[in-house]
């Protein structure tokens, strides 16, 4: 594997270790004030994290050729879209959410997340 996609699959491990330890302690702060809110910002943090976790899995963790990884991102973008459609239907379907405001605070700051550490994790 080459250097460089060595270096970007560490940078989004670190990435996804600092999304988790956001959303812990952002979800046990919520729970002081309001478990229930706590419990659909959490939902929708993980509407947007879970699908980010799948796409770097296909993009960077899965064995494939080299010529194939562009595909592999096309084919983990399509999913992940998906993956994010499916997760809020069934949350909103299914799970109960009652502070709709928190639920898409969660998955808008998630959203940011994904796209501002790797940038940040890259200028160090």
């Amino acid at each position: 594997m080459s250097r460089v996609l060595t270096q970007t699959k560490n940078r989004y491990k670190k990435t996804m270790l600092i999304e988790i330890s956001v959303i812990l302690i952002l979800s046990v702060l919520l729970a002081f004030w309001n478990r229930k809110s706590a419990v659909d910002f959490g939902l929708g943090f993980l509407c947007a994290f879970l699908p980010f976790c799948f796409f770097v899995y296909v993009v960077f963790y899965h064995k494939q050729h080299l010529s194939t990884k562009l595909t592999a991102l096309y084919r983990g973008e399509f999913v992940k879209f998906i993956l994010t459609i499916i997760l809020i239907a069934v949350a909103f379907k299914w799970l109960v959410i009652k502070e709709f405001i928190l639920f898409f605070i969660g998955f808008f700051m998630a959203l940011m997340l994904n796209n501002f550490i790797p940038f940040l994790l890259n200028r160090s």
